[in-house]
Formats: structure tokens, C-alpha cells, sequence
């Protein structure tokens, strides 16, 4: 059975200074994935989101990064093999987060 993981993180700088760190912090986040094994493809904006597709351990994790005035959300469908592994991806996606939203933005 498929695991789910939502995420909703509050923030206060608008959804166009969200999208302008995510997109500062997305080459960094993909070398730094490629050196665990894991590939990552996103999509453009559109809408406020974006979605992605991952790919580790040889399985596939699909999912969704939505920017809204006063939140950011992410959302993702993975395979129960790596399920198995959603507390630590949460608390790992929640600490990237919280970096990326602080004041100066530093992920």
C-alpha cells in the first residue's frame, strides 16, 4: 500500500519570495540527492506548484510542491518499500524548510 506524506509549513513572505528561494535552492537540493542516488525531475511552475518525480533505491516517489501567500506545501506518494523511511524524509523535508523560510533563506 502506497504511504502519503503531506506537509503544510506557515510562512509570512508571499508566495513570489517562496518560488524565488525554492528556485535559488533547487540546484543544490538535486546535486546534493544525486550524491545519495536519488534522481529528481520537476516540472515548471504552473499555478503556484510544481510537481517532481524521484527515483531511489528503484523505486518511484511522486509528489507535488504547492506555494500558496501564506504556505508552503509538499506532497508525495511513495511506494511502501520506501514508506518504511516517511518519518525521516518528513523531519528531513520540515528542517530543509524551516531554513529555507527563515529570515535570509538559507537552505
Amino acid at each position: 500500500m502506497p504511504k502519503h506524506i503531506t506537509l503544510a509549513i506557515p510562512h509570512g513572505l508571499g508566495a513570489e519570495e517562496v518560488r524565488r528561494r525554492l528556485d535559488r535552492q533547487t540546484d543544490w537540493a538535486l546535486r546534493r540527492l544525486e550524491k545519495e542516488n536519488i534522481s529528481v525531475a520537476m516540472t515548471d511552475w504552473s499555478q503556484g506548484g510544481r510537481t517532481f518525480t524521484a527515483r531511489a533505491l528503484g523505486q518511484d516517489v511522486s509528489g507535488n510542491v504547492v506555494v500558496a501567500d501564506d504556505s508552503l506545501w509538499l506532497e508525495a506518494k511513495m511506494p511502501w518499500t520506501i514508506g518504511v523511511f516517511a518519518p525521516a524524509i518528513e523531519a528531513v523535508a520540515k528542517h530543509y524548510a524551516a531554513r529555507l523560510l527563515a529570515p535570509g533563506g538559507v537552505a
